[in-house]
């Protein structure tokens, strides 16, 4: 249950209306088992509006969320896994080196030496290196599609030739 709550809150892919309480449900009822189950839970959608404590407008939304978290950017879905050690703030640091989850997962099954990145040491390079990815390949194979953050180019980038005059005080 940790695992599934950690993949589905805010610290992951922070899916809204996934709550622990809500994941417990879902696996008592045998809907969910693993995080490739998350993705599939629309098929459950008419038996589970009857359930108690849940209505068509809820289901409806925790099912507009899962579809909205299947987008996300590379560092959510490596912090999601739950990587022993790798947080939301190793996660972005390892997409500074590894531009796509095939870079990331080659990498990683290569035997990468983590360790020589920055702010990385020999415990986190241990535990990127001996982590389970079956389903996390699964997962980047099948539901997750990868966005890249778009970033503005600086508007006054060519300043060359360019006077300025400061008047007043400085």
């Amino acid at each position: 249950i940790n695992r599934l709550d950690h993949f589905c809150g805010k610290k992951g892919l922070d899916i809204k209306g996934l709550s622990k309480a809500t994941l417990e449900k879902l696996i008592e009822w045998g809907w969910i088992s693993d995080y490739s189950d998350i993705f599939e839970l629309s098929i459950h959608k008419d038996e589970w509006i009857k359930k108690p404590g849940f209505g068509i407008k809820s289901v409806e939304k925790v099912l507009n969320a899962i579809d909205a978290s299947s987008n996300c950017e590379l560092h959510q879905f490596i912090a999601a896994l739950g990587i022993p050690l790798i947080g939301s703030t190793a996660s972005k640091e390892l997409v500074k080196y590894f531009n796509t989850w095939e870079e990331f997962i080659q990498a990683a099954k290569g035997e990468f030496p983590f360790y020589t990145l920055s702010g990385f040491g020999s415990e986190m390079s241990y535990s990127i290196l001996h982590f389970n990815y079956n389903e996390a390949e699964l997962l980047a194979n099948h539901y997750i599609h990868f966005i890249t953050p778009e970033v503005a180019p600086f508007a006054g980038a060519d300043l060359s030739g360019k006077v300025f005059v400061v008047t007043g005080k400085l």
